[in-house]
């Protein structure tokens, strides 16, 4: 049956309608689902996570950010479909409520392979790990001040008492615990007075760029082969983290094609080149 002019451009219209989506499709910077995501929305997320105008932000930066809102979109819509009676606010979702929510949609990561802790072990253990010292110290304006210090400290004074008396560094009110220095990590003149103390000795004033230095050695031990307790834990710790990431990225890259996510290059101010473009879904 023929049809008539008027309902021939009803269906034109509507033909048009389904491929731009009535002009919302060209509108949205991307669609997660049936979501559909705001250029402006975005903007503001790049504004606030790089601390400047969003315009400034450049296509790696912009990129980058985008594929960690659109990460971040395709686990609060996952879990809005596959636990709808516990509704997840997006407002105060932090980095541990978001991990959480990584973990219960995720499961838990694999633990690491005790052979792979074992050889990266053995690796680090051919190392020679630097002599190190446990520092504090106390800075004033003048020669005359850090040997009045000194001075007080020879007779009894308490080292953190006076730090927190007269030292002018940040760490003062701490008493100016500095943690754990490495050699070769200090400028030349200060390494050489705190390396040569001997534990609990306090050195002689030590002029630097800000003031007068006077440091107290704590525990100074010497350079040798590291605590193999010690490398495997860090081992084990750093192993997990990477396979942690690792499965929680998998995972995204899972729900998002189930999802189905769509950017829209045309929209955006940056030249994106992220994992959500067309064909690089997988990669």
């Amino acid at each position: 049956m023929a049809v008539r002019p008027a309902r021939r451009a009803w269906f034109v219209a509507l033909a048009g309608c389904a491929v731009l989506a009535c002009g919302r499709e060209d509108d949205a910077l991307a669609r997660v689902g049936e979501q559909r995501l705001a250029l402006e929305a975005f903007q503001s997320h790049v504004a606030e996570a790089t601390g400047e105008p969003w315009q400034r932000a450049g296509s790696a930066v912009a990129s980058r950010l985008l594929d960690q809102y659109l990460d971040r979109k395709v686990l609060l819509e996952a879990a809005r479909l596959r636990e709808p009676a516990t509704p997840v606010d997006e407002a105060t979702l932090g980095p541990a409520q978001l991990q959480r929510l990584v973990q219960r949609l995720c499961g838990d990561a694999p633990a690491p392979d005790p052979a792979g802790v074992a050889r990266d072990t053995a690796a680090r253990m051919q190392e020679v790990v630097p002599a190190r010292a446990e520092v504090r110290q106390i800075l004033v304006g003048t020669l005359e001040e850090a040997q009045a210090a000194r001075r007080r400290l020879d007779s009894g004074a308490d080292f953190v008492a006076l730090s927190r008396e007269i030292s002018r560094a940040p760490n003062a009110a701490e008493g100016g615990g500095l943690g754990t220095v490495f050699e070769d990590s200090l400028p030349p003149e200060i390494e050489e007075v705190v390396f040569s103390l001997a534990p609990g000795g306090i050195s002689r004033p030590i002029q630097g760029p800000t003031g007068y230095h006077l440091f107290q050695v704590l525990e100074l031990v010497p350079a040798g082969p590291p605590v193999q307790a010690e490398v495997e834990a860090t081992v084990r710790a750093e192993l997990a983290q990477r396979i942690a990431r690792e499965h929680a990225r998998e995972c995204v890259r899972t729900l998002a094609a189930e999802i189905g996510v769509r950017v829209n290059p045309g929209r955006m101010w940056f030249a994106y080149d992220g994992r959500y473009l067309e064909g690089r879904r997988n990669g």
